[in-house]
Parts: C-alpha cells; structure tokens; sequence
C-alpha cells in the first residue's frame, strides 16, 4: 500500500517528527529510509527508543496514529497510475490482495481512497504472526485468494516487501530501485497493464 498505491510515509513522517520533536528528539535522527517497509513494531521499539524514557512505544503509536488517521480519512491521492492499474485487473476479472505492514486501522482509513471493492483480501501487519520480510503475508494472501503463489505478482517498493514477496515464490516488480532477482523493476504503475503482468507469470519479459 504505502510507496505503491499511496504515499502516506511524507504524512507519517510529519507526524513522527512533531510527536517526537514535542519530546525532544531532534528531526535528523529520524530517517525515512529507517521505518520505509519495516513493521509497525519494529518502528515503534526503534523511535521510541530515540525519546528514552519520555515516550513509550505505546504512547507513541496512539500520538502518531491519532494524527495520521485524522489526516489518511480526509483523503489522500493515490499515486499515478494505481487506480487505473486496479481497475483494469478488475475488469479483466484478475482477483487483488493488499498486503501492507501498516496495522488495520491504518489500512482501513486509506481504502476509500483506493476504491475498497478493488481488492478481495487485505492484510495488514498486525494480523500476521511474522510481518515483512517474512513471507507470511504473502503466502496467506494467495491462500486467501485461492492462487497459488507463484502465478501471483507481487508489487513492492522496499526491500522488506521484496524480500516477502521473493521468499512466498511470487513473482517480484519493484518501483524502487532494488538489486534483488524481481522479474520487472519500474519507476511507478503509469503504463503497467494487465497484459504485461500476465506475461510476466507466464515467464514472458
């Protein structure tokens, strides 16, 4: 979802910097490349962290999330080409999963800016028991879909994503800059059509 569809992370960044900013931890140590693709968890041990005793994990995820979900269910635009990109593999009857490392609420609050019927499943990443880049999520979504994971295509912008989506078996684009083995490497969904995803199962550059 986040880098793929929408980019929320400028909207979680603001808020992380002013929460933590307001306990005192200075904007630099905060890196964007840092929480990119990582667990909610993961993010949430490391910054608070950052703010010692100030600022527990818990405290910082309620802060945070209070003002990106205010934000997220005003609207956010999807990124080019994504919705055209959706649409299309629904018409052409092509079954869609959202995977993301962001928890339910988060996802939940980003939807109706992406059309929810689009997809039949979600997953967010606080209903896995092993969030990326183990390939938990992607398995179960494929599960879920009744596809199984080689002849699903996975769309991923960080290397925690690539790397679950690569060890579920799926086939790998990227809209980031990546050195791993993914069958197509893009710079955003803007001309991706069905046709080219289907020969990119079928093994087809």
């Amino acid at each position: 979802m986040d880098g793929t569809l929408v980019d929320t992370e400028p909207i979680l960044g603001g808020a992380l910097l002013a929460v933590l900013g307001e306990s005192g931890v200075p904007a630099e140590l905060v890196g964007r490349t840092a929480v990119q693709g990582a667990s909610v968890a993961e993010n949430l041990a490391r910054l608070s962290g950052l703010a010692g005793s100030v600022l527990g994990a818990q405290e910082l995820y309620d802060r945070v999330n209070s003002r990106v979900l205010d934000r997220l269910r005003a609207g956010i635009a999807p990124l080019p080409g994504a919705l055209e990109l959706l649409r299309t593999l629904r018409r052409a009857h092509v079954p869609c999963a959202l995977v993301s490392s962001s928890y339910r609420t988060m996802v939940d609050a980003v939807l109706p800016s992406l059309g929810g019927a689009e997809f039949r499943v979600t997953i967010a990443g606080d209903e896995v028991g092993r969030p990326k880049p183990d390939p938990e999520c992607y398995r179960a979504a494929a599960a879920e879909l009744g596809v199984e994971p080689e002849r699903c295509v996975v769309v991923e912008d960080s290397p925690a994503g690539i790397s679950s989506g690569l060890a579920a078996g799926c086939v790998l684009v990227a809209v980031a800059p990546t050195r791993e083995p993914v069958a197509l490497a893009v710079d955003g969904l803007t001309g991706v059509t069905v046709g080219r995803l289907a020969r990119l199962v079928d093994g087809e550059l």
